[in-house]
């Protein structure tokens, strides 16, 4: 490996990083060991792509940011140890009766070039390219040889169990079950899953992933293999090999180029003989999201600032399963979080860590529930409290009896939309009066999918936005609540624009642009990229509390909230698609459930876009 101060002297020279930043980093790179690339990319001072065009253009070579893993060869690459190739960031691409050719992020690393030359007893041609899509390409090279032929006669055979906490791209096992297993994990990661599916067929087994909420074929393996790839992932989350008839849940941790994932294993026995086995990855290394980043609009980012801040009370957020509760909880609890504030949490699972606040993995095996541990949180003088989910009356007592002592809690509960929080609580056995005492805010949510930056314009009919509710008299009517004295919902701090009520002399004009999907390489064809939340945030104030008390249903409670200024999941969704953030089709399918309340909604038209 070149030293590393000579690689910094051509970044200086080349990228122009300051002498000060650079020698830094040299400081970490001799504690750590770590490759001084990688710590100027981490440390924001240059990209992957700029730096690999410096060293290319220092050592007189060509150049390239394609890097296309299906047109690399298979058996060819293979012939390089993975260990080696992850170690050098190193592949061999190609070969011919003269010479083999690589693609290395290093173009300075010639001992690997030699080690390459001997092994092949030809001449290396050495191109240069970023190290993201090196590893990506060996992982997906060597992926498709451990799905492959290599999985022939493992059927039956014992499968080792790694040191714990190792990191899969300093693993060199050979042994084909254990690659396939790790190359799964470690395409999942790079491609931003957030579940992994393990499927049985009457002929194959099916690994599906979850990106963006949408669930896609990944791969494919011979279904013989199942039991050896069950037994793996089994022994991994301390799971009871032998037990074939009972769900079972487990828990592993991988760390990916220093980064931690948490996983959490879900197995079921099916129809079909065989065990199905569902995967949620969690990124633990990955930075959270901070209030202003979430999507709220001025309005509601200044009211969710302002509730948080409450002395006491119970905020609830709402929405179906991976709908981004936790994720807002924690941006809530990062936004509050000070040295004269003591906040503790009870989590199924604790899947951020937090500094500077405490938090309890709940296992109702041992009786830790939500229940205990947030009674137990109330001897520990709290200032916040954070319940991962009401679930039952017990807790849900507890919760407003904390919140009338004094202590702001933060807690989830299932339902479709905000008004439906009051009622589902009353069905557990909360008596109104309470409720009306200690809920300070309710905020329903959902996901739609980013448009990727390969999005294209699309001219849309005025008439066409009647399906998000985007007609001029409702817009009118939203601002003439906006301005209404004393409204809960419009603080007078709020700075911004909304681009709702700047939207109203666009539709004037007959039609407007608004985007749509369109797919790129960096959207695998999709045309999104990333979620963010769409919202609905429910005040309590003077109009929702008597029809608390008086047991009203969700729908009523809705519309009286609407008529004191709250806008609806498809309001924010609209705002989301006029800015261009997401499309129409995302905001439709996000809220289809949504009743609609108002009384001047227009008739529905089929849109065109």
């Amino acid at each position: 490996m070149v030293e590393q101060r000579f690689l910094g002297e051509i970044l200086a020279r080349r990228v122009q990083i300051p002498a000060d930043k650079l020698e830094a980093l040299f400081a970490v790179q001799r504690e750590k060991g770590t490759h001084l690339v990688d710590l100027v990319v981490n440390a924001n001072l240059a990209d992957e792509a700029t730096v690999a065009q410096a060293l290319a253009a220092e050592a007189e070579l060509p150049f390239t940011k394609d890097l296309d893993p299906e047109k690399i060869p298979t058996a060819l690459a293979a012939r390089v140890p993975i260990g080696f190739a992850r170690q050098h960031r190193m592949i061999v691409t190609a070969e011919d009766d003269q010479r083999v050719y690589a693609v290395v992020a290093d173009p300075f690393d010639t001992a690997a070039s030699d080690d390459v030359r001997v092994l092949f007893a030809k001449p290396v041609e050495v191109t240069v390219a970023p190290s993201g899509p090196i590893e990506n390409a060996i992982n997906r090279v060597y992926e498709r040889q451990a799905g492959g032929a290599e999985l022939e006669g493992e059927e039956g055979s014992e499968v080792v169990d790694e040191s714990a906490g190792g990191d899969i791209l300093d693993s060199d096992d050979e042994a084909p079950v254990i690659r396939w297993v790790n190359s799964l994990f470690l395409s999942a990661m790079k491609e931003r899953a957030s579940d992994i599916h393990i499927e049985p067929e009457e002929k194959e087994i099916i690994v599906r992933y979850r990106i963006d909420g949408e669930l896609y074929i990944a791969r494919r393996a011979p279904r013989p293999f199942m039991n050896s790839i069950i037994s793996r992932i089994k022994i991994e989350s301390a799971l009871n090999i032998a037990e074939k008839r009972l769900p079972q849940d487990g828990r592993i941790t991988k760390k990916v180029a220093g980064k931690s994932f948490d996983i959490r294993v879900s197995t079921i026995p099916t129809s079909r003989g065989y065990e199905r086995i569902v995967m949620r990855l969690l990124n633990k290394s990955s930075a959270l999201l901070d209030l202003p980043d979430l999507g709220f609009s001025p309005r509601d980012y200044a009211l969710m600032d302002g509730l948080i801040r409450r002395p006491h009370g119970i905020i609830l957020v709402t929405g179906p399963t991976g709908s981004g509760k936790t994720t807002t909880l924690y941006a809530c609890m990062n936004r509050i979080n000070q040295p004269n504030v003591n906040i503790l949490t009870a989590e199924d699972p604790v899947e951020y860590e937090l500094a500077g606040i405490h938090q309890v993995h709940v296992n109702p095996k041992i009786g830790l529930t939500f229940a205990s541990a947030l009674r137990a949180f109330l001897r520990q003088d709290p200032d916040v409290v954070m319940v991962g989910e009401i679930r039952d009356l017990e807790t849900a007592e507890i919760a407003v009896n904390a919140s009338q002592t004094g202590h702001l809690v933060l807690s989830t509960i299932h339902t479709n939309d905000a008004a439906g929080a009051f009622t589902r609580m009353m069905d557990m056995g909360v008596e109104p009066f309470l409720l009306r005492s200690s809920v300070i805010g309710v905020l329903a949510q959902r996901l739609v999918r980013v448009l990727c930056t390969c999005r294209e314009p699309v001219r849309v009919m005025t008439r066409d936005l009647e399906e998000l509710g985007l007609t001029t008299d409702r817009l009118v009517n939203r601002m003439k609540r906006a301005t209404r004295p004393g409204s809960a919902y419009f603080p007078r701090h709020v700075q911004g624009v909304d681009v709702l009520d700047d939207f109203t002399d666009t539709l004037e004009r007959g039609e407007v642009t608004l985007y749509r999907p369109r797919g790129c390489d960096k959207c695998a064809q999709t045309g999104y990229s990333g979620r963010r939340g769409i919202y609905e945030l429910m005040m309590m104030d003077d109009a929702i509390a008597p029809l608390v008390l008086k047991r009203a249903d969700a729908q009523t409670i809705k519309r009286a909230a609407m008529e004191q200024g709250m806008d609806s999941l498809r309001d924010d969704g609209a705002r989301k698609v006029i800015s261009g953030l997401t499309s129409m089709e995302e905001v439709l399918v996000a809220t289809q459930e949504e009743m609609e309340t108002e009384p001047e909604r227009p008739s529905v038209r089929n849109v065109r876009v």
